[in-house]
């Protein structure tokens, strides 16, 4: 009776009387006793508008897992398959673990299908378990151009292989990893990054990573290049969490600088600043731990789920190198389902950022800014917290104001988003 979805008082929908069906065999399933046949019989009463539910069950019988058998790879490894499968012979055959790993090969994006059956042995209690697989191509190159407010015209290519295998010669594929090359050339940035990840380091649920970046950022008063090599660690937690670990060392360059007049800061007229006091040259070295929940739907389109993520970061100290900081963060995004795919999604994040140590300032590449379409719509990009300002004569003798924003130490923002979907994957929000 737990497993009823429908209850006295429901109406009578032919989906609840469905569901209620597939929960009360999925309860057997899970059990081994494969084979269940439930079929709700409905006894109507016109008069009253009731209808009785009688749920006829024949139950299967206890089953047990003898062998499991992978079909149809010919590039994927066996282990890279059989890892993922939640089941192992001499376990109970449970149809709910089974279908849960047929949706796992799935999402792997290794395959055009998976399917499962179960193959008669000679013991009436014992099956041996299929997983028949149709392999596809797992490797893509992606190009595209586009242009937004904030990066302006851009252009881009991706090349990635999701089924990559390191030590696979002379074809690397086959291992389950993953090695991406992306590039992004822009009017106003330009970027660089090799990534490989290793899901099963070790052969445990593990995931290793490795980049390698070069990034560069033109904005108003000065151009920022970083370049830098990071290695990351992760491992999946129950309830759709996940802990990280990611060590960095970073180079940072701060040149052009087109701006070296004295400023003042609006909120303390009397504390001079100058663009050309930030470092031009700093190495960073830093670690961040982060937990991060996410049981989103899609995540490229949710529709329903939260996705939250707490982080704490160091830099310098123990870890060495030219900058002594610390970092705290949280951002949190609930999107909530409507009417005729109709979504509202609210939004938060909260972020400080401070020095200790022998650092005596933040420096302005590590400050905090908020501003844009990618924060908040209608202000300029960057251009929402602290700034400086400066008052200099015109030609015509009039006196004139110039602000610049040097961003922050904390950040809290907070937005609510109501979205319409127009066609696929394009929405009106």
């Amino acid at each position: 009776r737990k497993a009823l979805r429908a209850r006295e008082g429901d109406v009578a929908s032919a989906d609840v009387t469905a569901a209620t069906a597939q929960a009360l065999r999925d309860y057997y399933g899970s059990r081994g006793y494969i084979n269940t046949i439930v079929k709700p019989v409905l006894d109507a009463t016109a008069a009253t508008g009731t209808v009785d539910i009688t749920f006829a069950i024949a139950e299967g019988a206890l089953t047990h897992i003898r062998n499991v058998a992978i079909r149809g790879n010919t590039r994927t490894r066996d282990k890279v398959i059989r890892r993922e499968i939640l089941v192992a012979p001499g376990d109970t055959y449970d149809e709910v673990k089974i279908r849960r790993s047929e949706r796992i090969l799935n999402n792997l994006g290794f395959f055009e299908t998976v399917r499962s059956f179960p193959v008669a042995t000679r013991q009436e209690d014992e099956k041996d378990l299929v997983f028949q697989l149709e392999e596809k191509r797992t490797g893509n190159v992606m190009l595209g151009m586009g242009f937004s407010s904030v990066d302006n015209l851009m252009a881009f290519m991706d090349l990635q292989q999701a089924n990559f295998d390191i030590a696979g010669w002379p074809y690397f594929t086959g291992g389950g990893q993953k090695l991406k090359l992306h590039t992004q050339v822009g009017s106003t940035r330009k970027e660089y990054d090799l990534s490989f990840t290793e899901p099963w380091f070790l052969d445990r649920k593990l995931s290793l990573g490795f980049d390698i970046y070069r990034q560069e950022r033109n904005y108003d008063d000065y151009d920022v290049k970083r370049t830098g090599a990071a290695i990351s660690l992760g491992k999946a937690l129950p309830l759709a969490n996940r802990l990280d670990f990611r060590y960095r060392l970073e180079r940072t360059d701060l040149d052009d600088v087109s701006d070296t007049n004295e400023y003042v800061y609006v909120d303390s007229p009397e504390e001079s600043y100058f663009f050309t006091q930030e470092p031009r040259r700093l190495t960073e070295s830093s670690l961040t731990v982060s937990l991060t929940h996410d049981d989103r739907d899609n995540p490229f389109v949710p529709t329903r789920g939260n996705r939250t993520s707490v982080f704490a970061g160091l830099t310098g100290g123990p870890l060495g190198f030219d900058a002594d900081l610390y970092r705290l963060g949280i951002s949190a995004v609930q999107h909530v389902p409507l009417w005729y795919g109709h979504v509202l999604s609210v939004r938060t994040r909260w972020e400080a950022v401070d020095r200790y140590g022998s650092t005596e300032a933040v420096p302005i590449d590590d400050r905090l800014f908020i501003g844009g379409g990618r924060t908040i719509r209608g202000f300029e990009y960057r251009d929402v917290g602290p700034k400086v300002q400066r008052t200099y004569e015109r030609d015509d003798g009039t006196a004139a104001t110039v602000h610049r924003p040097v961003g922050g130490a904390t950040l809290g923002l907070a937005s609510a988003e109501y979205s319409i979907p127009i066609v696929s994957k394009v929405r009106l929000a």
